[in-house]
């Protein structure tokens, strides 16, 4: 069953904990970490890692220290010694979330909803998806205009193969149902909804059926399931 956890990233986090915390990950990640400058940039890359450890511990029966990851040409990442279970993960301001659970592709993405120019949608976005975004009340525009980024990013995420596939080359919009559809690809499903008044989410996955909603992860359930 597809899940999507998210957990929200704290302004601090007490020394003692965040020491467990780089315990926990990779060499590669703690020293990614230490470049960053700003410390809420290294919270959200060593929480990502923590959240993916302890949830893809329970998907291969591994403890989440003894996992391993690869990535591809791409930078997609998977699991080293079982590749057939997928997830994806994304960060950005005061969310991570992540989506496992599937043994088809799967993809993610959260962003953090701030003023942006729009004529970033005409570079990006499909011609018929730049029509619908126009044609969108003034005060729903900036909110659409994340909502079919994050799609579209999910939809690259979970394909795997990076900006190699052009976001202007397909189109994601809303059909009658008013889900979300592709038709370059027809086989996968979308996901989409707020979370909260500052981020929106968005999933894609190539088979299985997405959640109704994300479970909402706490820095205590992280522990102890670390534990």
């Amino acid at each position: 069953m597809i899940t999507i956890r998210v957990l929200q990233v704290p302004e601090v986090l007490p020394e003692a904990k965040w020491n467990q915390l780089l315990s926990q990950v990779s060499a590669e990640r703690c020293a990614q970490a230490s470049r960053f400058l700003r410390q809420a940039d290294a919270y959200r890359s060593v929480l990502g890692e923590i959240l993916t450890r302890v949830t893809l511990s329970k998907l291969t029966g591994l403890r989440p220290a003894d996992l391993s990851f690869t990535r591809n040409s791409y930078g997609k990442p998977s699991l080293s010694h079982h590749s057939d279970v997928q997830f994806n993960v994304s960060h950005s301001g005061d969310w991570i979330a992540l989506i496992s659970g599937s043994t088809d592709e799967l993809g993610v993405d959260v962003e953090k909803i701030a003023p942006i120019d729009m004529q970033i949608a005409e570079r990006f976005f499909s011609p018929k998806e730049s029509q619908f975004l126009a044609a969108e009340p003034d005060d729903r525009r900036l909110e659409t205009f994340y909502r079919l980024w994050t799609l579209k990013e999910s939809y690259i995420k979970a394909v795997g193969m990076g900006l190699s596939i052009p976001l202007n080359s397909f189109a994601i919009l809303p059909n009658e149902r008013e889900d979300w559809d592709c038709k370059q690809a027809a086989a996968h499903r979308f996901y989409s909804r707020r979370l909260d008044d500052g981020h929106m989410l968005a999933a894609c996955s190539a088979g299985g059926e997405l959640p109704s909603k994300p479970e909402i992860v706490t820095l205590e359930d992280l522990y102890t399931e670390l534990v």
